[in-house]
């Protein structure tokens, strides 16, 4: 701790007696000579046009300033919506800087003359999603894509790293448009280790249209990496906490001529984290105990590996081809010891002593084409092919040891599934006159999964293992989803319209060898979408949205293993499990005022046969049972706002909170339901000086009620300072997270009318980590002047130094 406050010190000191320059002007439209409000004004190093060292707006008058930069040689560039982009050249030696008037010229009506501009503002809004523009936000540099988020409009990372998107945990995330095996296990792991230097942006749609699939209940989160360049770069970064998590990435980018590579890999995890855990079990109608408390120690490592190749042809200046392929291999082990205190009502309590070993492993690869082909006669037109074939397996270990009094107990438990994924999809845009547009596609997703368990067990240390038939079973599963989709966008003076609707056909094939049984199910979904977004002004947007979507289980909710390491506290998946649905309707009022990006939400969501995880106490034996259903029926409702602003131009904050309140009862048990508040609040702020940042951050997170659970909330907090060197290519960023608690008790309790049990994980807390990256190379956009087009329904907000 004295060591980082030295260094925020020292660092401060250099930049706070260093000598400061300022430039100053005043930007106005060339048609009336009127001062141009919210303008976006970039400051780049000379040659260097692809990170800003500094931006800000222009305020009621068209005036802006920068402030604190270093003698050199500097680029100057304006952006705002409808207008060319201009810049300056700029050199700084011993004054302030006071430009002359910056005339904005507007942009060329017909689409095939319009200019590209190659700078944007932080925050971008269109109809159905924000756009966190990441290359523009310098103290991204040293972060990782899970601090990113923490910044990202309508996401919230809690201070356990887990994520919601508009207050929900039910999301996917895309890697530049499409799903990969990065993500599917542990997102949270992944993000951690995806550097923020090869990402160009985050786009959060919270309001998907019917060209998405129907999962993801929340919204989606599609990460953009940096591509189309010409020349190469590269960065290598590194990460190590003191609580025990690391990791190390490398990317490579590079364009020559029509050829394009980039290239990935990440590597991360941690060792030997210790927990403490807590256990306790209370029977509320008469049974063989009174009470049954576990309580010990865990110890965790996990490690993980992800690569990923792009190789990309531009065959002419409409049609494009590229080829990717990506792997993902890791590891989740944890060694558990805990005393079992168990209280019996007539007779004294015993003791035992469980040791449990469990260990996951996942490897997989995605392979992929993409082919998109563009229209000279209109750059919006588009049509798609892509290519997707993805094979995954997870192979799991858990073994338990149980020293009892009487009879001991010894259990070793296997499971390999293999989860393979084959899709196919196409793509159509064509725009048409006033405003109009049709998107139309279809999609066919082949999963083929398979689980093969075996269970063994023993009751004495001298005894060979036996096959526990009950527990062992080969289970093969097929889900085939066909889909097709249709989007009709047209506007009328300043309100636009999405009409859409998705029709998905899902046929299901499971079969359980041993037992000789089957699942077969087959179901159509006609899922509507509306949006209606009106400009009330340059100030004001209203966003009304009602979508209708989809969650499928996967297969690990699926997967009939029984997890029976304690004999009386055993957990499995359900093979019957439906999709379920989710109806939502909500009210976005976004504003843009003075620099500032803020928004007003208030959502609604209905699901009839929602996927919920429940516990059932068999009073004759004492055992409880953990697995999923479509038992429940949910009414929630949200209000939460979002505020990402510049407080002066080199102090930046972002601000997410929201209020929930839910209703949820079990459809199978009518007296089962529960009600209650959460909500949560992530406030984001950095501060530029020169070459130095300083950042902050607080949060707070409590998830709504389930028909049996409730979780406490939890806190998270820290600090950190980075400083560039060596002509800004080494960045150092040391951070302290957290620093007021050694551990945080993660709390949460399962009730009903049979019994109660309580769950305690005591996790490590404060921490010191220490970040930096190197970036090499050199390139700029290849920006082609007759692909895409400024778009006037784009409103630039937040903050970027």
């Amino acid at each position: 701790m004295k060591q980082i406050l030295l260094a925020i010190c020292l660092f401060t000191c250099t930049a706070v007696f260093a000598q400061k320059k300022n430039i100053t002007g005043l930007v106005k439209d060339s048609a009336q000579q009127k001062p141009v409000n919210f303008a976006s004004v970039f400051l780049y190093r000379k040659g260097q046009n692809n990170d800003p060292i500094k931006s800000t707006y222009t305020n009621a008058a068209g005036k802006f300033t920068l402030q604190n930069i270093d003698t050199g040689s500097y680029e100057l560039a304006v952006v705002f919506t409808g207008f060319k982009e201009i810049s300056r050249e700029i050199i700084i030696a011993s004054d302030d800087i006071e430009l002359n008037d910056l005339v904005l010229a507007p942009a060329a009506a017909n689409l095939q003359e319009v200019v590209v501009n190659r700078r944007k503002p932080l925050i971008e809004q269109s109809d159905d999603k924000i756009s966190f523009n990441v290359e523009n936000d310098p103290t991204a540099k040293t972060q990782t894509a899970l601090d990113i988020l923490r910044k990202t409009p309508f996401v919230t990372v809690d201070g356990d790293d887990n994520i919601t998107v508009n207050g929900q945990s039910n999301f996917k995330v895309l890697l530049n448009g499409r799903e990969t095996s990065m993500f599917a296990q542990n997102v949270k792991e992944a993000l951690k280790g995806f550097p923020g230097t090869a990402i160009l942006k985050i786009e959060v749609i919270t309001s998907p249209s019917a060209k998405y699939d129907a999962e993801g209940v929340g919204g989606i989160i599609n990460i953009i990496t940096r591509k189309k360049l010409k020349g190469y770069n590269g960065s290598i970064s590194a990460y190590q906490s003191t609580i025990g998590w690391g990791n190390a990435s490398g990317n490579l980018s590079a364009k020559i001529g029509k050829f394009g590579v980039s290239a990935n890999f990440h590597a991360g995890g941690a060792n030997s984290i210790k927990t403490k855990q807590f256990n306790e079990t209370t029977p509320l109608i008469p049974t063989i105990f009174t009470k049954r408390t576990f309580s010990g120690e865990a110890e965790r490592s996990n490690f993980w590996t992800w690569a990923n190749l792009e190789l990309s042809y531009d065959i002419d200046s409409t049609n494009s081809l590229s080829m990717y392929a990506s792997g993902n291999n890791g590891f989740f082990k944890q060694n558990t010891n805990q005393i079992l205190v168990t209280e019996f009502p007539s007779q004294p309590g015993s003791v035992s002593y469980f040791n449990a070993q469990n260990k996951n492993e996942w490897p997989f690869t995605s392979l992929g084409t993409d082919y998109i082909r563009k229209f000279k006669s209109n750059p919006e037109k588009e049509f798609s092919i892509r290519l997707n074939a993805e094979l995954g397996k997870n192979t799991s270990y858990a073994n338990s040891d149980q020293d009892n009094p009487t009879t001991d107990r010894f259990v070793r438990n296997t499971s390999i599934a293999k989860n393979d994924q084959y899709t196919i999809q196409s793509d159509y845009i064509l725009p048409m006159k006033k405003n109009q547009k049709i998107e139309a596609g279809v999609k066919a997703i082949i999963r083929q999964a398979s689980s093969d368990y075996t269970s063994l067990i023993r009751y004495t240390s001298t005894d060979d293992y036996k096959l526990n038939p009950s527990n062992t079973d080969k289970f093969n599963y097929e889900q085939d989803v066909y889909s097709a989709y249709l989007n009709y966008n047209f506007k009328l003076k300043n309100t636009s319209f999405r009409v859409g609707v998705r029709a998905e056909q899902t046929f299901v094939d499971g079969d359980f060898t041993s037992s000789n049984s089957k699942v077969k199910q087959d179901y159509f979904n006609l899922l509507p979408n509306l949006m209606i977004s009106n400009k009330f002004s340059n100030a004001y947007t209203l966003v009304v949205n009602y979508t209708q979507r989809l969650q499928r289980p996967y297969i690990w909710n699926l997967n009939p293993f029984v997890s029976n390491n304690d004999s009386l506290n055993i957990s499995y998946g359900n093979p019957d499990l439906d999709a379920q649905v989710i109806h939502s309707l909500s009210f976005q009022n976004r504003f843009m005022k003075n620099g500032t990006f803020y928004s007003i939400n208030l959502t609604g969501s209905y699901s009839g046969n929602q996927i919920t995880r429940y516990a059932f106490f068999t009073p004759a034996t004492g055992v409880t049972e953990t697995t999923s259903a479509n038992i429940g029926e949910e009414y929630m409702v949200s209000l939460g706002t979002n505020i990402n602003t510049k407080l002066n131009p080199d102090w930046s904050l972002n601000l997410y909170a929201d209020v929930r309140y839910n209703m949820i009862r079990n459809k199978m048990v009518k007296e089962e339901k529960n009600s209650g508040m959460g909500g949560n609040a992530n406030l984001n702020t950095s501060y530029n000086i020169k070459k130095l940042s300083i950042n902050a951050y607080v949060g707070f997170y409590r998830s709504t009620v389930g028909i049996q659970m409730t979780n406490s909330a939890n806190v998270w907090y820290g600090t950190g300072v980075g400083y560039k060197f060596l002509d800004e290519k080494l960045t150092v960023n040391l951070s302290v997270v957290n620093f007021l608690s050694k551990e945080f008790d993660y709390k949460f309790t399962m009730q009903d009318k049979n019994f109660s049990t309580r769950y305690v994980n005591t996790q490590p807390f404060r921490g010191l980590s220490l970040g930096v990256t190197w970036n090499f190379g050199k390139l700029s956009e290849n920006v082609s002047k007759k692909k895409g087009v400024n778009n006037d329904d784009l409103i630039g907000g937040g903050s970027s130094n």
